[in-house]
C-alpha cells in the first residue's frame, strides 16, 4: 500500500515553497463542427489541442505567513514562466495566468491562493525532471562563469 503523505512532492514557484488544498487540470481538443442543412450527420474536425491549465488552491500558514504571501506574489508577479512543482505531478515550466489572495477573519495565519498555471507545452506527460532541472543549472554555472572570466 502508496504512503501518499511520504511520496506527494512539496509544492513551489519559483523556489517559493506553498502547500496545496485542491489542484485540477484542463485540457482538451479544438474541434470544429460542421452541421449541414437537412443533415442527420455531423463533420468532426480536429484543429489540434486547447491550451491547458492547472488551477490550484494554495495557502501559505504560520507566524511569518504574511513574509510568504509576499514572496509567492512576487514570483507569480515576475515576468516570463518559472519553475512549479505540484504535489502529485512532477515539476514543470508554466506561466502564471491568473491569481487570487484570500484570507479569513477567524484563520489568521492562513492566507490562500487561488492560482491559474499555463504551462509551456500541451504535450501529454510533458514535465521536467530534477535531472533536466540540475543540468540547466550546471549550465548556466558553467555560462555564467565563462562570462565573469572574461573580465580578468
Amino acid at each position: 500500500m502508496r504512503n501518499w503523505t511520504k511520496t506527494l512532492s512539496a509544492a513551489s514557484y519559483r523556489g517559493v515553497p506553498f502547500y496545496v488544498d485542491y489542484e485540477g487540470m484542463t485540457g482538451g481538443k479544438r474541434l470544429a463542427l460542421h452541421e449541414f442543412a437537412g443533415g442527420r450527420t455531423t463533420l468532426i474536425e480536429e484543429m489540434g489541442l486547447k491550451t491547458s491549465g492547472f488551477d490550484v488552491t494554495a495557502y501559505v500558514i504560520g507566524d511569518l505567513s504574511d513574509v510568504s504571501a509576499r514572496a509567492l506574489v512576487a514570483a507569480m508577479q515576475a515576468p516570463g514562466p518559472g519553475f512549479v512543482t505540484l504535489p502529485i505531478d512532477g515539476g514543470l515550466m508554466a506561466c502564471v495566468d491568473d491569481w487570487h489572495r484570500s484570507r479569513e477573519k477567524d484563520r489568521m495565519g492562513h492566507i490562500a491562493f487561488d492560482i491559474h498555471f499555463v504551462p509551456l507545452s500541451n504535450e501529454a506527460g510533458f514535465s521536467l525532471s530534477t535531472g533536466d532541472v540540475i543540468s540547466t543549472v550546471a549550465a548556466n554555472i558553467v555560462s555564467a562563469a565563462a562570462g565573469f572570466a572574461r573580465l580578468f
